[in-house]
């Protein structure tokens, strides 16, 4: 048996379930787990998936708000501003060496920092009290962190020593993902094996 999948303005969170895997009975209300792309509803019982529900896209939305949803309606502004600092994180974004300045010395340190400024949180590159460079930040950019660093790696080249995490830039670099401090040290530990 699978999951049933339901489209987000359609999902009723107060709605009565039944579980296919024992028969359990009830709402999903105290029973979802909210992921980055999608919710999902368990049994309390048995843990049997009883329901994916996908968070909607800009199209979705504007399609639910215009049939009249109230729901898609109230959510439709709030989705097209994630969307468009999408849009801007990703035009902001540094997208190779050459965009980088030339440094000096035969052991790099560069610092992945962090701020809010002008209402917006940027990570910031630096090396010293030299910036290198500043892009929109993401919320748990860890993956980020490894594009920018092989970015880093294929600039700098053996000079590179490390990519250090401030502190100030934890919060936001790491998230809530435990694994995310061992990739980083994983990444710099990689620098001194080559």
């Amino acid at each position: 048996m699978r999951a049933d999948y339901l489209a987000y303005y359609d999902y009723d969170r107060d709605a009565a379930l039944t579980c296919p895997g024992c028969g359990w009975t009830g709402c999903a209300s105290g029973h979802e787990d909210l992921h980055s792309d999608l919710l999902d509803v368990c049994c309390p019982e048995c843990g049997y998936m009883i329901l994916v529900v996908p968070y909607p896209t800009l199209a979705e939305a504007r399609a639910a708000a215009a049939a009249g949803n109230l729901a898609a309606q109230e959510d439709l502004p709030s989705i097209e501003a994630q969307v468009e600092r999408c849009r801007r994180a990703e035009q902001s974004e540094l997208t190779g060496g050459a965009d980088l300045p030339d440094l000096d010395g035969d052991r790099l340190i560069i610092e992945w920092d962090f701020e809010e400024t002008d209402d917006e949180r940027w990570t910031i590159l630096r090396h010293g009290t030299r910036q290198l460079c500043r892009e929109l930040a993401y919320y748990e950019g860890y993956s980020r962190f490894t594009e920018v660093f092989e970015i880093l790696r294929a600039r700098y080249g053996l000079r590179l020593a490390e990519v250090r995490p401030t502190p100030a830039s934890e919060l936001n670099l790491y998230g809530d993902k435990l694994y995310a401090r061992r990739m980083v040290d994983d990444l710099n530990a990689s620098l001194r094996i080559a």
